[in-house]
């Protein structure tokens, strides 16, 4: 293996961790599950640094990466709702967030041949889901439906916004370059 396939292997290893978190969550190992949940968060920490730092950026693993994210939030998602500790909306949203954001990603890869990269919004959407469901996996059964639906509205709020951030960023970014084109011309 190389150097330079490292992030990309470590993205390959949380896609793998997505199957053996849910095993382990829905056998009623919350605890080792979370323990899955946190070294998978802990790998796309490593593969991004990694990444970066040495320019071991690839379109792979500008898909791969999210792919993983997402998996594992999903799966998250789930898990929490098939354990009652969230309600059903809460998956739902997610996944109705992360479908407009593939298609947003679609149209811009056909119109620009160019894999969208992650924006600070999503890393911070993600380290949202992973507190989120660490929160709640750990402390849910102790905390008030009140409590846990506050969370799951501030994370879902937070979806808006960063959708909503990412449709401008692009959208501004496709806008520029037709601008900059024109004048070239």
């Amino acid at each position: 293996m190389r150097k330079k396939d490292i992030p990309n292997m470590l993205s390959i290893i949380r896609i793998l961790l997505v199957p053996v978190f849910v095993l382990l969550y829905i056998r009623g190992n919350r605890f080792y599950a979370i323990g899955v949940f946190i070294t998978a968060g802990l790998t796309d920490v490593v593969d991004g640094y990694i990444a970066r730092k040495y320019n071991y950026i690839s379109n792979l693993g500008k898909l791969l990466d999210p792919l993983a994210d997402k998996l594992l939030q999903l799966s998250a998602f789930l898990c929490l709702y098939w354990s009652s500790l969230i309600p059903v909306w809460m998956p739902v949203v997610y996944f109705a967030k992360e479908l407009f954001t593939a298609i947003g990603a679609a149209l811009v890869f056909g119109k620009e041949k160019k894999v969208v990269k992650s924006h600070i919004f999503g890393k911070l959407a993600t380290v949202l889901v992973f507190a989120a469901v660490c929160i709640i996996a750990v402390f849910g059964e102790n905390m008030s439906r009140n409590t846990v639906n506050i969370i799951c509205v501030c994370v879902c709020l937070y979806f808006v916004f960063s959708c909503v951030m990412y449709a401008f960023t692009e959208a501004k970014g496709m806008l520029f370059v037709k601008e900059s084109e024109k004048h070239e011309t």
